[in-house]
């Protein structure tokens, strides 16, 4: 407003304009952007994990949707706690046994179910395992018991027909916790997000998450999918509070200073470099694979990437190229 008192000086050149986006790109309707100018193509970035993004996109000739609302809320803990959590296989059974009782005694109590669940208590049973690509992007999958309780079942002749049974098993048959390292994860699991970090402070991070769904899927599917969000996700929902707690109790945890290191070497005698055979399937090519979903290689080589992404950081302020903030 004119009379705001604002001296001449204010917004000269327009420096209070809003920060320009210095690349800006998009894959398969997926927007991302950096800040910092310098960083490698869109395509370079994702490399492999594009394939996952491709299967999850080709579910509808016409893609994907963003329902309509979204939930965000914050938790006490680290950014990489949910990092980690996301491709978790792990803690799935014992952490949301909640939710697996739950659906469980639905299905025992209501036969014909109109909102059937996805199985969590035969999570991982019929197989499943993970994949590590570059750049700190990973997969956590497994086969599902029950994939005829699947939204996307109803049109599985279709995308036989379109893309194989190999691409049209994994699209159907198969969950897929896909991060894009560092903050987002695409999921086609218990139901169907966009999960966005934001960390706020070492100690506190918020979570924002999008409901998508294949854009014309029936009535029927569309309601069955929501439903299934409904009771997996939503600080409302019966697994994501199990989480939001976990994620505190392991920030409060890691206050300790008498064990220094976190032990992630579960799986390592069975870690397969490069692809395995359920991999080769789909033409994937993975820098680590993991043939169980409990194995936690995949956290190995993310946080890899996040320690040479730093001291990469670390070298180049040194080296005057970064300019180093004076701490007051």
């Amino acid at each position: 407003p004119g009379n705001a008192g604002y001296p001449a000086s204010f917004n000269c050149e327009g420096s209070h304009d809003l920060t320009k986006v210095a690349r800006f790109e998009s894959y398969r309707g997926f927007l991302f952007g950096s800040l910092n100018a310098d960083v490698v193509p869109l395509a370079e970035h994702l490399g492999e994990s594009a394939k996952i993004i491709d299967m999850i996109v080709d579910q509808s000739p016409d893609g994907l949707e963003v329902l309509r609302g979204s939930s965000s809320y914050i938790y006490e803990g680290n950014w990489k706690l949910t990092a980690e959590n996301g491709a978790d296989g792990y803690h799935v059974s014992s952490v949301h046994w909640n939710y697996a009782a739950t659906q469980n005694q639905r299905k025992e109590r209501q036969s014909g179910d109109a909102n059937p669940t996805m199985s969590a208590g035969g999570w991982a049973k019929s197989g499943g395992g993970f994949y590590s690509f570059d750049k700190g992007h990973m997969l956590l999958w497994t086969r599902w018991a029950n994939p005829e309780d699947r939204p996307l079942y109803e049109r599985r002749d279709q995308l036989v027909s379109d893309f194989g049974q190999a691409r049209a098993d994994w699209m159907i048959g198969n969950s897929r916790n896909l991060c894009l390292y560092p903050n987002v994860y695409l999921m086609d699991q218990f139901s169907s997000q966009i999960r966005i970090a934001r960390p706020i402070s070492v100690n506190q991070t918020e979570i924002t998450i999008y409901c998508i769904a294949p854009v014309g899927e029936s009535a029927e599917a569309r309601a069955l999918r929501i439903r299934q969000y409904e009771d997996f996700f939503n600080v409302s929902g019966m697994a994501t509070p199990d989480d939001l707690e976990e994620f505190r109790s392991c920030q409060i945890g890691y206050q300790g200073s008498a064990t220094a290191w976190n032990d992630m070497s579960r799986g390592a005698e069975h870690w397969v470099e490069g692809p395995d055979e359920a991999a080769l399937e789909i033409d994937l090519q993975p820098l680590l694979s993991g043939v169980r979903t409990e194995d936690e290689g995949l956290f190995v080589e993310q946080h890899k990437y996040w320690q040479d992404t730093m001291l990469q950081a670390v070298a180049a302020e040194q080296a005057g190229k970064i300019p180093a903030r004076e701490v007051q």
